[in-house]
């Protein structure tokens, strides 16, 4: 297919660009994995500097020139770190809901040593007290020890029969058990008793509020669970605690919209900065004072806003490209490109360039370079012509045509043909060039 085309060109430096695009954005990743992973104490130096390798890897692959692996290997390592931190931060949120579970168990197990030991006369002050503060809450170092102690008293008294039937059997199966009682295994026991299940999720929700956004924005939700906790009437308990888990789960999934937002308005405004160095300063600076309390309606504003410049840029610079590519490869084949084409061509939309060796024909380059797309074709140059020559020449430019395609992919290019015409199954365009516009107004002149 020989005739009028319209092609699609991707030039090496619109690849290069893509691939500098890429190891930027892994950049942004690796920084923000090292951060969290950090600050939640799940990282150690093996795996940072087993990162940092990938990482380096992955940017020797540009110099190396091997641009589609390293177009194919990159986001999958930005993906992978982006499940390593969840992994991460799942991990930590677990491990804070065992030791706010854990807390949890010595309040009511200290609360109720105090409920049992109430009667007792002969019960050490001091153990009474520390009791006491593991029931308010407090975090004691000895709290397994002072249980145990309430234990032993307990379980040495004479007045077992003044108990509940719980407590009975609880300090008889401690006495049975040994003169000191195991504690880690009368906790394990102890969990398994009947517990609001309410409370593990909140507990979670909690623990994973206090790390990922801090302990300021923890504390209301720890004093609402206090007061629902305290709450002596069932049914206004219940209430509040719905409430609260309804409310939680809202916070959990509104801060992970905000958060995935924050880093990807970070991540091009990170490009913003990289491409331009001016005009933007007053966009750049309202990126930077973006928190997690900022609206989400704020956050897509600017994102867009950084996406338009972007694009505009990235057209503009990959428009640029494609013409030069065009063009010296054309001047490669042997037509006469002067200086200022390029801007020609993207100021009118199209251009004819001529060659010696086919006088009166050349090749018209139109459309907008901007999305890729292109329309070339063999053109007359001149009224006066012999059109049977017109096959030849349109065959002529087939094999040029060919030899443009390889000398854009042995550049690292590609050059595609989306759409074209047969062999004659159209005239040749008539283009009469601006020289040759005042040659014919000369000529019709001397006619006259």
């Amino acid at each position: 297919m020989s005739g009028p085309k319209v092609v699609r060109i991707v030039t090496r430096e619109e690849i290069i660009a893509i691939c500098e695009g890429h190891l930027r954005r892994l950049d942004q990743a690796v920084a923000r994995w090292e951060a969290q992973a950090e600050k939640l104490g799940q990282l150690n130096e093996q795996e940072r500097a087993a990162t940092r390798a990938r990482q380096g890897r992955l940017r020797a692959l540009l110099t190396e020139d091997q641009l589609q692996a390293l177009q194919k290997a990159v986001p999958i390592e930005i993906e992978h770190l982006q499940r390593d931190q969840l992994a991460r931060e799942e991990r930590a949120v677990r491990q804070a809901t065992e030791q706010r579970q854990h807390q949890r168990r010595m309040q009511e197990n200290a609360a109720l040593l105090l409920k049992a030991l109430v009667s007792r006369t002969d019960t050490a002050p001091q153990v009474v007290q520390a009791l006491t503060q593991l029931a308010n809450g407090a975090q004691l170092e000895n709290a397994e020890q002072l249980l145990a102690q309430g234990f032993a008293q307990l379980s040495s008294s004479n007045e077992l029969q003044t108990l509940g039937e719980q407590q009975h059997a609880l300090a008889q199966r401690l006495k049975d058990d040994a003169p000191s009682p195991d504690l880690t295994t009368w906790l394990a026991e102890r969990a398994q008793t009947t517990r609001d299940p309410r409370l593990l999720q909140i507990d979670r929700h909690i623990a994973e509020l206090h790390l990922l956004q801090g302990a300021a924005c923890a504390a209301p939700f720890v004093q609402a669970l206090a007061r629902a906790e305290a709450q002596p009437r069932s049914q206004q308990r219940n209430l509040l605690l719905d409430s609260l888990m309804i409310e939680l789960a809202d916070n959990s999934h509104d801060f992970q919209l905000i958060r995935d937002s924050l880093a990807k308005l970070h991540d091009l405004a990170n490009e913003v900065r990289t491409h331009l160095d001016t005009g933007n300063e007053a966009l750049l600076e309202q990126v930077s004072q973006c928190t997690a309390s900022t609206s989400q309606a704020i956050v897509s504003e600017l994102r867009s806003r950084c996406e338009a410049i972007l694009a505009t840029h990235v057209q503009a610079q990959a428009a640029l490209a494609r013409r030069q590519a065009m063009l010296q490869g054309l001047a490669e084949l042997g037509y006469e490109v002067r200086e200022g084409m390029t801007t020609a061509w993207a100021d009118s939309g199209k251009i004819v360039l001529r060659k010696s060796a086919t006088p009166g024909y050349g090749v018209e380059l139109g459309g907008k370079a901007e999305n890729g797309r292109m329309q070339v074709r063999a053109v007359a140059l001149s009224r006066d012509r012999d059109t049977q020559r017109e096959k030849d020449i349109e065959t002529i430019w087939c094999n040029e045509f060919g030899r443009l395609q390889a000398m854009l992919q042995g550049n690292g290019g590609e050059l595609l043909i989306e759409r074209a015409m047969g062999v004659g199954e159209t005239p040749l365009k008539e283009v009469l060039v601006a020289e040759d516009e005042d040659m014919a107004a000369a000529t019709q002149l001397r006619t006259k």
